[in-house]
Parts: structure tokens; sequence; C-alpha cells
């Protein structure tokens, strides 16, 4: 077994992740150069590779610090879900969690953090994150019948936002872009989170390409919701939805999920990927109402000797939530301005 440190990862890396089962959207190559422009963050990128060459395994890795000068940590991946270790079996798993132990110790980390599903079931209680789960939706194979396998209700929730004049954007993908980022910005503000730098965006528009589409709502002339949606393997992932809070009543957040469930249909895709949310929160029925099923989330953090780390405190310390509340209070543009520039060290 060989464990090489990969510069660039590209085609064979993706039709691997693209082919195995518990491959996802935070195992797409493209996520190198995104984070390495956007952010400045150093990609660590580890394939495995049997006797023969035979590509069995790999593992994307991001070097980040959650404070400018604090220590560094190895992440698979800052800002998603999920990614962690791939691998074809038992051996190559190893290969690869020492390998990036290894690093860790090499270049001062002081944490591997690794972010992955547990679909078996047979993970260990302290490596589960409880109070969140992730949500997808298994997908019919036509547009018709999976609009008659929603429920009543929210078909009816669709239909409103119809009725109250809300209509769907369509045009160029980067003046699409620039239509989300309005209600993305000041949605991230009320809740009291730094946004993506539109450089992100930007970056993720040109890496993905064809497989990324922005899906924009507006009223009156005005963008009031939107969302990412972007097809790897064989699901569509919606990792960043907005819609402002003064326009929830005309159901925006049915539109642009219904179009963007639409879309992976037609894309041939089986499953959306809603993304994680906290047990029994709003977002959480909201995706449950579409028909989501949960999915355990695994996120371990890693001493470089192999052992369960402590916990980084996380949203629900006391120092976090002073911040969060104090940042609602900032006027949009300066939240926006300064958010796009403090966003690096946010890891979640």
């Amino acid at each position: 077994m060989r464990v090489d440190l990969v510069e660039r990862p590209g085609e064979e890396w993706d039709r691997f992740a693209e082919a195995h089962p518990a491959g996802r959207l935070g195992h797409a190559s493209a996520w190198a150069e995104v984070l390495e422009t956007a952010y400045g963050l150093e990609s660590r990128y580890l394939t495995a590779r049997s006797s023969e060459g035979e590509l069995v395994g790999l593992l994307p890795l991001v070097t980040f610090r959650s404070r400018p000068g604090g220590r560094r940590r190895l992440i698979s991946l800052p800002f998603l879900d999920s990614a962690g270790i791939l691998a074809s079996d038992h051996e190559a798993e190893a290969a690869l969690r020492d390998r990036a132990l290894a690093l860790a110790t090499e270049s001062g980390c002081s944490a591997l953090e690794l972010r992955d599903f547990s679909s078996a079931g047979d993970a260990p209680a302290s490596e589960l994150a409880m109070d969140r789960v992730n949500l997808v939706l298994p997908l019919k194979t036509s547009e018709e019948s999976q609009w008659t396998a929603l429920s009543a209700k929210v078909r009816n929730q669709c239909r409103k936002a119809e009725r109250e004049g809300l209509t769907l954007r369509t045009g160029d993908p980067g003046a699409l872009r620039e239509d989300f980022l309005l209600p993305y910005r000041i949605n991230m503000r009320d809740l009291g989170s730094p946004p993506h730098s539109p450089a992100f965006f930007e970056v993720l528009t040109q890496r993905f390409g064809e497989r990324l589409r922005f899906v924009v709502t507006e009223h009156a002339g005005r963008p009031v919701g939107g969302l990412v949606a972007i097809r790897f393997g064989r699901r569509v992932y919606v990792p960043w939805a907005s819609t402002l809070r003064s326009e929830r009543n005309r159901c925006p957040n049915n539109q642009i999920y219904w179009e963007a469930i639409r879309w992976a249909v037609v894309t041939g895709a089986a499953e959306l990927d809603f993304g994680r949310s906290p047990i029994d929160g709003g977002t959480y029925r909201f995706k449950k109402g579409w028909g989501a099923h949960e999915e355990a989330l695994r996120w371990r953090t890693l001493a470089p000797d192999g052992t369960i780390a402590l916990q980084r405190a996380g949203t629900g310390s006391p120092v976090v939530k002073k911040l969060s509340e104090l940042w609602t209070k900032l006027p949009v543009p300066l939240a926006s301005v300064v958010g796009s520039r403090l966003r690096r060290y946010f890891s979640n």
C-alpha cells in the first residue's frame, strides 16, 4: 500500500469519488482550488494505491486556523458537511488515516478533523454529532412523479409562492450569483454569522461549471431568496440557501427548493442533499416536510497520536453566542465586507 501527497487532484480522483457509495460533495477535486484561491487555505490531498498502482482510497485535507496566528488543524473539509476518508477497503482506510496523522505531526498541526457520515450505525457515540443530522430526499425518475410524491401541504406552499407574485430569475450564472448574494448577505447578518466572500462563490462557479446552478426568486423585481445547487455523483447538494425573513410568508423557500429538486430530477440524480440541521429545529422540520430522511454525521477530532481529542467550543459557547448577537446589529454592508474577511476562520 502506497500513500502519496497529491499536488493537484484531477479526473482520476473525481471518477473514484463519484463511483464510491460513500463519495460526497466534499470529495470533489474542485475544492482544492476553491479554498486555496478564495481563502489561501493550503490543500494536502492524499491518495492510496495498491501494489499494482490502482487507486484504492483518497483523503482531501486543508490546513486551517481558527484565528490569525492560532494553532493549525488538518480538516476534511472546512465549510462542508462531509468529506473524510474514502477507501475501497480497511487497509487503505487505515493507511490514509495513519498518513494524515503523521502529516499533522510533521506540519505542527494540533489535530486532525474528519467529517463524514455513519450510515452503518457502527460509530461510537463519542464520534457522532448527536444534535445535528444530514437530511436527504430520495428522488423519483420524473418531475411529475416527484411532484405527486410531495405532501399536499408542500405542494400548496409551492403554489402559494406563485400566487404571491414570486418569480424565478433566469439568465447568466454570473448575474444570478450576484442576485443570490443580496438575500444571502442579509440572511447571514440576521443569523449572526459572517458570509462567504464573493470570491468564494466566483471560484466555485468557475470550478464546478455546469454542475452548479444558482436558483433565485424575486418579488417586485427584488431578489428575496436563493440557493446554490451542485451535482456530484448521484446527488444534488444544496450547501447554501437564504430567504429574507420579511418575505417568508410568501413561501420563497418552497419555490427555490422545488426548483432545485426539479433540476436534480432532470439531471438524473438519485437524491437531493438538503444539508445538516439541528434535530427538531425549524430547518429540520422544513426538510422533513419534503420527505427527507436522516443521515448521522460522524465528525471525529483526533490528536496527532490518534486518540480522540476534546471538541472545540462550538456555536453553543457563551462567547460565540454573544458575538453572534452583536453581529446581527451591524449594517448589512459592513457585516458583508468584514464577514467576508473573517469567514476563512470559521470552519462550519
